[in-house]
């Protein structure tokens, strides 16, 4: 089943592969859980995002390229 591109409104995780690749073991990265608000490019390939707790400058605020995001799948 082809992957569905991710969305405004999407709730979002850093995916695993990204955290592995740049050795993110512990601290915000892994644990960052947010929602996206805007995509941008041509393609929309990045993601503005507002974290659902401050990062390490202080700010709920981000962004991340999409392919290093995972979508985050409710519970149920």
């Amino acid at each position: 089943m082809p992957k569905q591109p991710l969305a405004v409104g999407d709730r979002v995780r850093y995916s695993s592969e990204f955290c592995r690749r740049i050795g993110a073991v512990s601290g915000f990265t892994p644990q960052a859980r947010g929602t996206i608000t805007r995509l941008w490019g041509r393609p929309a390939e990045n993601a503005d995002i507002l974290w659902d707790f401050a990062g390490p400058d202080g700010t709920r605020q981000g962004g991340a390229h999409v392919s290093n995001l995972q979508r985050i799948r409710p519970r149920g």
